[in-house]
Parts: structure tokens; sequence; C-alpha cells
């Protein structure tokens, strides 16, 4: 397993951070990296993208898909760190949730990669890894209401490091198919192959 690299993980500023998530949603890594440059480039800091070109800003998002929605997410977002943050972005867990389109997952992610502080996460990868190691089983299809996965999550001191690395395996190693458990580093512990490696 080896750490990947995308140009996001090179920044801890909450608004890189922010942009990188939203890129991210519900596409492939691969074409938000080639997006992400651009769109920092063009949108240094939030307030930047109320005075946007909306057809340049969606030209940059059309390759990820859902451009449309992506581009009224962006400005909604930026209006709204503008009106109560000065185009700033907070680093608080709550404040960060309560701005429209930042739902559990993106606040989590900008507190603990940008901001330093733990907040309980979960998304695919977590709710495998998490579901697969201690629970024994896979995740339910709809692991974003399970209690038990949270309360597992909330249990985690999250850090920067200690995220990446997770999301790395899950991509590299315990992938949703054909996990690969004779090279995963913890297969003596992994309640899904009852401690013997699979």
């Amino acid at each position: 397993m080896f750490r990947r690299e995308f140009p996001w993980r090179n920044t801890s500023s909450p608004w890189h951070v922010l942009a990188a998530e939203i890129l991210l949603l519900q596409t492939d890594a691969a074409k938000a990296s080639v997006a992400y440059p651009r769109f920092i480039e063009l949108f240094p800091e939030p307030c930047s993208l109320l005075k946007a070109d909306r057809q340049v800003l969606e030209d940059l998002l059309k390759p990820l898909g859902l451009y449309r929605q992506r581009a009224d997410r962006l400005i909604k977002l930026a209006a709204y760190i503008r009106d109560k943050y000065s185009c700033t972005i907070p680093c608080s867990y709550e404040e960060l949730k309560a701005i429209p389109g930042i739902g559990d997952y993106i606040a989590a992610a900008v507190c603990i990669l940008a901001c330093g502080c733990s907040a309980p996460i979960l998304d695919t990868n977590i709710a495998r890894v998490l579901s697969r190691a201690v629970l024994g089983k896979d995740p339910p299809r709809r692991y974003m209401y399970d209690a038990v996965l949270w309360r597992l999550s909330s249990m985690v001191k999250w850090r920067r490091e200690a995220l990446l690395a997770v999301v790395d395996f899950a991509a590299q190693i315990c992938t949703a198919r054909d996990p690969k458990c004779g090279k995963c580093p913890i297969r003596g512990h992994c309640s899904l192959r009852g401690g013997e490696g699979g």
C-alpha cells in the first residue's frame, strides 16, 4: 500500500480542502485532480466565486458531471460565507455543517484535514473499513444512517494522516470488491476474517 498523491493533499487551507471536497462529490478523483488546480487558480478564496463568470465556472466543472448543481452549491455556500464570516472559512464542525451545501462528511473533512481538529466522519470507504474490521461484515447500503458506524467513528481520534491512511487503505487493500486480505496489515485483527487474515 502506498500513499496516493492528489493536489489537494498539499494544502492545509480550509477553503482549498472544502473546494476539493465539492469537486470530489460523486466523481472520479482523477477527474477532480485535473479540475482542482485551475479551480484554485481562478477562485483562490470563496468570495472570488461571487464575481465569477457563470459560464467559465460551469465549463470548468463540466468534466466532473452535475456541473450546474455543483456550480449552484459553490455559489450559494460562497454567498453564505461572505455574509456570515466575511469570506473566511470557519473551523468549527457545527458552523461548517450550517453552511448551505456542506454536509456531515465535508464539515468533518475540513475540520480534520485543514483545521487540526477531530470530528466523526463517515463515507463509503471509512464505513467499509470500520464495518469489516470491527463488526465482521460489509456495511449496510444506507451506511450514512447507521448509528453503530457513527458511534465507532466518533470513538476514533481522527487526525489528518490517520484519515488519509484509512482512505488510501480502503482504495487499495480493503476494496469494495476483491479485497486484498492477504496483503492487509490488520488481517490478524480483522473481524471479517476472524482474525486469521483470510
